[in-house]
């Protein structure tokens, strides 16, 4: 079964009471969770809250979880000795719960295979959306005769393929062969790019059939909920700023032009999800994500250059741009200016406001921390490890200092902060899923308010107002498969919204006229 209740609804709890239900019957034994990396000691932590096990506290650098003793449930983390010891208490003790990421099944995939669990619980299954991933053809080798899958956004683009890739998994007679699916719910142009999704009335039916569906506009629902204000806070980019924006959309421009037309999933590209192989295409990734970062900030572009010249990856177009002087009096962010502005003034005017801040770029991360100084902040990337994460979650919740979480797209992913009241997205991405994964870390029925706010920061006459036009489109496909809310009366979502070529020519137009 899918459970694709919406972000804060309880599908952790709801999992739990299953795999409890489970666990009484005789011949089940043991059920083993597959969660990101960021989650495994916060279903630790639910597991003991809402089960009767042994619980202990578990001390997480300056704070401290309580979760289940190790004879009740294991949680795969550590180094490789700490993990191989974990493995062989698992198959020694058969504890009723394990807890492990999706990155463990692909590295530790030999001790992993051996535990053989009576139920998998696949929480955000989404992980297993691109037939091509590692970690997606490992989940699907392992299988049990019970199998749950948790998602609030299991289409992340707006494409029903990324169903039929979980649906193998969850179960693959729901959906059956692919070149039917493929022919029955999508339209193709000649070089197979996606153009519409039809008959999408016929897709919710058959997914109705292993799939439970709850959202925040089911009446019985929405009085359990926060509610939610959303507002846009524009900026505008400085001169010189413009002038270093128009030269790298021209640029990118160019690029595009190079392909041949109707051989590239723009959209695809758009949302960076292009071939890594093709130079053409790589080509167009690098100016893309060169306009995000002077967008978001210049000196985002200018260490891509220093760690590029220095051997240490970066980015070979954003050393171009700096030996050819694009980038000079291109100084400070008027993002980041905005957002200092606008977080000073409700921190002071409210001692207990908790805030989340979300970037793309984790370099902004200190920058904003540094900026607002006045206030603790804890980070959350993925560079920390699962027990860091833990802690950054666990200091936020209880220390009344801690006022500011700032995180990159890390903490996207099912991290449940209800002691927060605001969130801001510095930026914006390109899947509808990890947008509402971001938008909801604080709409929980948990919350602890009645009414929380998002703001996104958004740069008048640039691609990320675009990016929102396209993030609706999304949505509605979203809707249609999922809620059979959203398509035409023929069943039909058109990719209507325009190219990423198109989406640079309005959006140079839109800020010469600015200007």
């Amino acid at each position: 079964m899918l459970c694709a209740y919406s972000m804060g609804m309880g599908k952790t709890v709801l999992s739990i009471a299953v795999m409890e239900e489970w666990l009484a019957h005789d011949d089940i034994t043991t059920c083993m969770v597959v969660v990101p990396a960021s989650l495994k000691w916060q279903w630790a932590e639910a597991i003991a809250r809402f089960t009767d096990v042994p619980a202990r506290r578990r001390p997480v650098g300056r704070a401290h979880i309580v979760v289940p003793d190790d004879s009740a449930c294991i949680v795969v983390d550590g180094t490789k000795t700490q993990k191989s010891k974990q493995y062989a208490a698992i198959l020694e003790t058969r504890p009723d719960y394990v807890v492990l990421s999706y990155e463990n099944v692909v590295t530790d995939w030999r001790q992993v295979r051996k535990i053989r669990p009576d139920v998998l619980v696949g929480d955000e299954i989404s992980y297993v959306k691109s037939f091509r991933a590692q970690r997606t053809k490992k989940i699907k080798r392992l299988t049990a005769g019970r199998r749950l899958g948790l998602s609030g956004t299991v289409i992340d683009n707006g494409q029903p393929e990324e169903l039929f890739s979980i649906f193998e998994w969850i179960d693959e007679d729901v959906l059956g062969r692919w070149d039917l699916f493929d022919g029955a719910f999508i339209h193709r142009s000649r070089s197979g790019i996606p153009l519409a999704y039809k008959n999408l009335p016929l897709l919710h039916t058959k997914l109705t059939q292993a799939m439970i569906r709850r959202t925040y506009l089911d009446e019985d629902v929405a009085r359990f909920m926060p509610r939610v204000r959303e507002r846009v806070l524009p900026v505008r980019l400085g001169r010189q700023a413009l002038r270093a924006y128009e030269r790298i959309a021209q640029d990118l421009l160019v690029e595009l032009d190079k392909l041949k037309a109707g051989a590239v999933d723009l959209a695809a590209m758009y949302a960076g999800r292009s071939d890594s192989g093709n130079m053409a295409q790589g080509r167009v990734m690098a100016r893309l994500s060169a306009l995000q970062m002077l967008i978001n900030h210049p000196d985002l572009l200018r260490e891509s250059a220093i760690a590029h010249d220095a051997g240490d990856g970066g980015s070979a177009y954003a050393a171009q741009l700096l030996d050819d002087g694009v980038l000079e009096g291109v100084c400070g962010s008027p993002k980041l200016d905005t957002l200092v502005r606008y977080l000073r003034k409700r921190l002071d005017a409210d001692p207990a406001l908790k805030v989340i801040v979300f970037s793309f770029h984790k370099g902004v991360l200190p920058r904003i921390a540094t900026a607002l100084s006045d206030w603790d902040a804890v980070h959350f990337t993925g560079d920390l490890t699962a027990k860091g994460k833990a802690e950054a979650k666990a200091v936020f919740a209880s220390d009344p200092k801690a006022r500011l979480f700032l995180a990159s797209d890390a903490g996207g992913y099912g991290l449940d902060l209800p002691q927060a009241q605001l969130l801001i997205n510095f930026d914006q991405r390109d899947s509808s899923g990890a947008m509402d994964q971001r938008n909801t870390r604080h709409v929980r029925a948990s919350s602890l308010f009645n009414e929380v706010e998002v703001v996104n920061i958004v740069t008048e006459g640039t691609i990320e107002e675009r990016r929102m036009e396209r993030l609706a489109v999304k949505r509605r496909t979203n809707s249609a498969i999922l809620d059979g809310r959203g398509a035409d009366e023929d069943g039909r979502v058109v990719n209507d919204v325009e190219s990423l070529r198109s989406n640079l020519t309005r959006s140079l137009s839109d800020l010469r006229r600015s200007a």
